[in-house]
């Protein structure tokens, strides 16, 4: 067994050398736009990029707001640069971001998948400085694939590898094709993600602010009756839930991203005094 072992990690030390890099279109640096206040901060998913938050910083500058999208740790260079990061890692890289979001009042913070549990930490350690919180295709949990080979590599320690990824879980054609992401997706950190999940599911109910729970009904990766045990736990009088029927996982860049455009807009005019 002990073999098998290191030759798995030798042939993942190969292989995430060859492999790894981004592909697809469009910018891997940080969005940011200038604006009045509440400043937004965005969020992207694991293995994404700043690209994925694009509908989010146009719908903010829109409205004339100070507008974020920075890169988590680990992301927009090579999959190798993310294989020995965690939660912790990605949630210290925000927390500066947030923190200068919220320097001029409370922020409004919208995270995509893995964004969407960064979001909610911030949101419960930062309860006063948060204007509102959208979850994009909340990531507390995961569909039966991959959860269950997660959870069984992990009891067998099988953490330092990678798995090539096929394509990002988008229902549009053209937005499938360029969607920018790593090309592999390092198995360590998605388990470390899986385990602070659960952690922040059980805190849920000390969440007070507005909340818009946003997800796609056809979603792979993250069932989309994760909506519905989000909102159960969290003040149902501050909460909205929209499913988006033919969307995906990436719902900022799926089918009814318009709908969605339209749903952030409407979330913060009700949280935000006319300019």
């Amino acid at each position: 067994m002990t073999a098998r072992l290191d030759g798995l990690k030798q042939f993942w030390g190969a292989f995430r050398c060859r492999t790894g890099s981004l592909r697809g279109e469009g910018s891997s640096t940080p969005l940011a736009a200038p604006g009045r206040a509440p400043a937004w901060l965005a969020l992207h998913g694991y293995c994404g990029t700043p690209e994925e938050m694009r509908l989010v910083v146009e719908v903010a500058q829109s409205g004339g707001f100070q507008v974020e999208a920075p890169v988590l740790r680990g992301h927009c260079t090579h999959a190798r640069d993310l294989a020995p990061l965690g939660f912790d890692d990605w949630y210290e890289g925000v927390r500066a971001s947030f923190l200068r979001a919220a320097a001029r009042g409370p922020a409004l913070i919208v995270g995509l998948s893995l964004g969407s549990l960064l979001g909610t930490r911030l949101a419960l350690e930062f309860p006063d400085r948060v204007l509102g919180l959208v979850l994009l295709a909340n990531a507390f949990f995961l569909s039966p694939f991959p959860s269950w080979p997660l959870r069984s590599v992990d009891r067998l320690g099988l953490r330092e590898f990678g798995v090539p990824k096929l394509g990002s879980d988008i229902g549009d054609a053209d937005a499938r094709r360029t969607h920018l992401s790593y090309t592999v997706q390092p198995v360590g950190p998605a388990i470390r993600l899986l385990r602070a999940a659960e952690q922040l599911f059980g805190e849920l109910p000390r969440l007070t602010c507005p909340t818009l729970i946003v997800h796609g009904a056809k979603d792979r990766l993250c069932p989309v009756s994760n909506a519905w045990r989000v909102a159960e736990q969290i003040d149902s009088d501050r909460t909205r839930v929209v499913i988006l029927p033919r969307s995906h996982h990436i719902v900022t860049r799926d089918f009814d991203r318009e709908q969605l455009r339209t749903e952030l807009a409407q979330f913060a005019a009700r949280l935000t005094p006319p300019s």
